[in-house]
């Protein structure tokens, strides 16, 4: 048993090995609930699950990422705040710039998403009595991000 255990531990960590990684960092400028520009920084991390798809971990949430018309990504995402709002975003993302050769690649992409849903109700609270932030539906978040991949 112990060896089917070591047997299926390398299988799964050799698929992550050979799949394409990225990891993104830059800036995300979002509309608050006062409709506020809001300004910050964010990290992810993305793998590509085959030629047309990856998922990833991208500012506050998981995203899934779609090829779609005219070399655009559909981006799905599942996002989180500080205060404990949750939300599921929908946004389309474009890569302007790839660098060229073998090893490490540079990229510059833009992304729009927006909240689908929110945990914010029509008083302009949430569930536990919070005042609504940037997690709300119809806000929406763009990102400028600079990746590194191989």
């Amino acid at each position: 048993m112990k060896l089917v255990t070591k047997l299926t531990v390398v299988a799964t960590l050799a698929t992550f090995m050979f799949a394409g990684m990225n990891l993104t960092w830059g800036n995300a400028y979002s509309n608050t609930a006062t409709d506020d520009l809001a300004v910050s920084n964010q990290f992810g991390v993305w793998l590509d699950v085959n030629d047309s798809m990856s998922f990833g971990w991208e500012g506050s949430g998981i995203k899934v990422g779609f090829d779609g018309p005219a070399g655009m990504t559909v981006r799905l995402g599942y996002d989180t705040t500080a205060t404990g709002n949750v939300g599921t975003t929908l946004g389309m993302g474009r890569t302007w710039w790839t660098s060229t050769g073998d090893g490490w690649g540079t990229s510059l992409s833009t992304a729009l998403d927006f909240n689908m849903t929110g945990g914010v109700g029509p008083d302009g609270l949430d569930g536990a009595g919070n005042t609504a932030d940037n997690i709300a539906a119809g806000a929406w978040t763009l990102t400028m991000n600079l990746g590194f991949g191989f």
